[in-house]
């Protein structure tokens, strides 16, 4: 999981003068669940109605095929689980901002596999203390 990798580079990072917020399209209970569950000490927001990902593009609708896949074999219906009749998924992104807001460093990308690698987010940190 992505962020038990980041939060494993939490201490780094705030002794960077930084922190890491999360932003999930889950319902609250199921953010609070995730969360409690693999013991991430990391703020995550819910945006249930996704309007954060669609301000920045970074959703897409789940295929009927991929939807067939999750109720059958994984037995997640995101339509409960997000909210609303919703089958939708973000597009995994991280972005390092810097203490005005903007963007220095990110990454998105709609393969799931392809992420910013911890190292390379505390590397952002370290350039953006740097610069000052």
């Amino acid at each position: 999981m992505e962020l038990a990798a980041l939060a494993k580079e939490l201490p780094v990072i705030r002794s960077l003068g930084a922190d890491l917020v999360a932003i999930s399209p889950e319902l609250p209970d199921n953010t609070l669940t995730m969360a409690e569950k693999h013991a991430i000490p990391i703020d995550i927001l819910s945006d249930a109605t996704s309007e954060v990902l669609k301000k920045y593009r970074l959703w897409f609708a789940v295929p009927a095929e991929v939807k067939a896949l999750y109720l059958e074999k994984f037995g997640i219906n995101l339509e409960k689980y997000n909210g609303a009749g919703r089958w939708e998924l973000p597009v995994p992104a991280t972005y390092v901002l810097d203490k005005d807001g903007i963007v220095r460093a990110g990454q998105a990308d709609p393969d799931y596999t392809v992420r910013m690698e911890p190292a390379e987010v505390v590397a952002a940190v370290r350039e953006i203390g740097n610069r000052r």
